[in-house]
C-alpha cells in the first residue's frame, strides 16, 4: 500500500521543513550553499577592499584574504551537505556519508594514480611544451608539498569534497548517470568559487573571465572526480585526496611552479595532465570486473 502526500500531510497541515528539503534535496542544497557562501564570502572580499575594517587582521594573522574566504565556502558547504543528508535520510545517512568521507580501502592502484598521476602527467607535459626541470633539493621540496597537501585536505578538500561528490554528485549520477552529473555539479561548483575573482583590482572584463574560466576547469575537473569517486567505489576521502593534489599540482607555490624554470606552460600542463588521468582512470574503471 502506498502512501499518498494527502494521507503523509494532513488536511490544513504544511510540510514541515525537513520534509520540504527531503522532498527536494538538490535545490535544498543549493539554496542553503549560496544562502550562506556569499554572504560570508562578502566579508574578506569588502575587508580586502577597505570597506569593512579588518584587512590589518589578515596580515596579523598571516592569512590572506582568499584564504579565509575559502574556509568560508568550505564551512557553507559543509553545513549544507550535513543539514540535507540529515533531512533526508536522518542520523543513518549522516553515518553513511560519515563512513565514505574516511574510506581509505579503495585498492593500491586508485591510490597511486590520485596521488601521482596529476604531477607525473603535468610535469611531462610542461618539458615536452618547452619548460625546463628546476633543481631542488628533494627532501625538503617533498615534505613541504605533503604538509600543504595535508592542510588543504584537512581545512578545505575533504569537507569540500563530502558536499560536492558525497551528495551533489553521488544524488545526480543516481538520475542522469557519471558524465552527465559532473557537468551538472561544475555549474555550481564554479559559481561558489566565482566571489574569489573579487579579489584583487578586479574588473567586470575580469570577473567575467573568471567565472567561464571556472567553468571551464570544472567541465574538466568534475569528469576526473566522478571517475575516482566510481573507481573508488564512493570514497569521498579519496576524491578529497585527489582534488588536493590537483590544488598542489597547480598552485603558484606548487609541484609544477617548484619543478620548471619558466612555469609558463604550467596552467595548460595541469589541464592536460586532467585529461590525461581521466582518461586513463575511465578505462580502468570500464575494465573492472
Amino acid at each position: 500500500m502506498t502512501t499518498t502526500p494527502a494521507a503523509t500531510h494532513p488536511a490544513g497541515r504544511l510540510p514541515t521543513l525537513r520534509q520540504r528539503v527531503a522532498r527536494h534535496p538538490l535545490t535544498a542544497f543549493l539554496v542553503l550553499t549560496f544562502g550562506l557562501a556569499y554572504p560570508l564570502v562578502a566579508l574578506p572580499v569588502l575587508a580586502a577592499h577597505g570597506v569593512l575594517p579588518g584587512a590589518s587582521l589578515f596580515s596579523a594573522l598571516h592569512v590572506a584574504p582568499d584564504e579565509v574566504a575559502g574556509l568560508l565556502l568550505t564551512i557553507s558547504l559543509g553545513t549544507a551537505a550535513v543539514t540535507v543528508t540529515w533531512a533526508v535520510d536522518g542520523a543513518p545517512g549522516l553515518r553513511r556519508l560519515a563512513r565514505r568521507v574516511v574510506r581509505w580501502r579503495v585498492g593500491w592502484g586508485w591510490w597511486l594514480a590520485a596521488l601521482a598521476g596529476l604531477p607525473t602527467a603535468g610535469l611531462t607535459l610542461a618539458v615536452l611544451v618547452g619548460d625546463e626541470l628546476r633543481p631542488v633539493q628533494p627532501v625538503g621540496f617533498l615534505t613541504g608539498q605533503v604538509l600543504a597537501l595535508a592542510v588543504n585536505l584537512l581545512l578545505v578538500n575533504l569537507w569540500e569534497e563530502a558536499a560536492w561528490s558525497g551528495v551533489v554528485q553521488t544524488r545526480l549520477e543516481h538520475r542522469h548517470g557519471l558524465l552527465v552529473a559532473a557537468l551538472l555539479t561544475a555549474v555550481p561548483f564554479a559559481l561558489v568559487h566565482w566571489p574569489l575573482a573579487l579579489f584583487g583590482d578586479p574588473t567586470v572584463g575580469s570577473v567575467a573571465a573568471a567565472l567561464v574560466a571556472y567553468l571551464v576547469l570544472g567541465a574538466l575537473f568534475r569528469p576526473m572526480l566522478a571517475v575516482f569517486l566510481r573507481g573508488g567505489r564512493g570514497s569521498v576521502l579519496l576524491v578529497a585526496v585527489l582534488h588536493s593534489v590537483f590544488n598542489r599540482t597547480n598552485n603558484g607555490d606548487g609541484v609544477l611552479a617548484g619543478l620548471t624554470v619558466h612555469g609558463g606552460a604550467d596552467g595548460w600542463a595541469v589541464l592536460g595532465a586532467t585529461v590525461v588521468v581521466t582518461a586513463g582512470a575511465a578505462l580502468a574503471l570500464r575494465r573492472r570486473p
